[in-house]
């Protein structure tokens, strides 16, 4: 697992049967910025964000978007308001998300490094 405690304080996880292995930052962010859904060979995934507030939500956006959390949420009233689109579903903990990618394998999330177990894959970001 090519995961570093220093570079961020939140793994970027799939099902351990989902395909995706690695993702580009740049395919990260925009998926999580609602731009695209398709990856590398019209792999489908679905995000999964965690609830505002979190230390873990501030800390991916902050660190793979680029983004504060207010910023995301300005981004996400623009599009609902233009009919652009709508945000990742929002679990309420990292144990939610790990139930949610264990049953999709189309599912995109990220979590706490400590709920991290054999049902899951961490997906390289490049």
């Amino acid at each position: 697992m090519a995961y570093h405690p220093a570079s961020a304080e939140v793994l970027v996880v799939v099902s351990a049967e989902a395909p995706v292995t690695r993702l580009t930052n740049s395919d990260l962010r925009d998926i999580y910025l609602g731009r695209r859904t398709l990856i590398v060979n019209g792999v489908q995934v679905v995000p999964l964000d965690l609830t505002e507030g979190t230390a873990a939500r501030s800390e991916f956006y902050t660190h793979y978007t680029g983004q504060t959390p207010a910023q995301i949420k300005a981004h996400w009233a623009r599009q609902i308001f233009t009919g652009r689109g709508q945000p990742p579903q929002a679990l309420a903990s990292s144990r939610a998300v790990v139930e949610r990618l264990v049953s999709d394998v189309k599912a995109l999330g990220y979590i706490d490094p400590s709920f991290l177990d054999e049902r899951l894959r961490v997906v390289t970001i490049e």
